[in-house]
């Protein structure tokens, strides 16, 4: 264990109690940083576009690449990928509106 520089001057309950405020501060930066991730994917109810050009954009400025794009049933059916992580959304046709996101990681064998 490292003694805090101040560990000559502190009693041993004091002592104790610095590693556990360096695990309050801690924790909530280690908890947005691992968030990050998730945030750079659309969320629902954002608008996507209701074309493949919008869509395309919308997925490019974070960071995903488009690769599939159909119209069913009066919702659009759109796939991308970022690296190792795979989209599949669903949104409305009229107005791009996200009704649906589905996040994987890794890559599938694919035939």
């Amino acid at each position: 264990m490292v003694t805090p520089p101040l560990a000559p001057f502190l009693t041993p309950s004091q002592q104790a109690e610095v590693p556990m405020r360096s695990l309050f501060v801690a924790i909530p930066f280690l908890t947005l940083a691992l968030a990050q991730p998730a945030l750079a994917q659309p969320r629902l109810g954002e608008v996507i576009g209701p074309d493949k050009v919008r869509a395309q954009a919308s997925l490019a400025a974070q960071g995903y690449r488009l690769t599939e794009f159909e119209t069913e049933h009066g919702r659009l059916e759109i796939k991308a990928v970022k690296g190792e992580t795979r989209l599949e959304i669903l949104a409305e046709a009229k107005t791009g509106k996200v009704l649906k996101v589905e996040a994987r990681k890794g890559r599938e064998d694919r035939e």
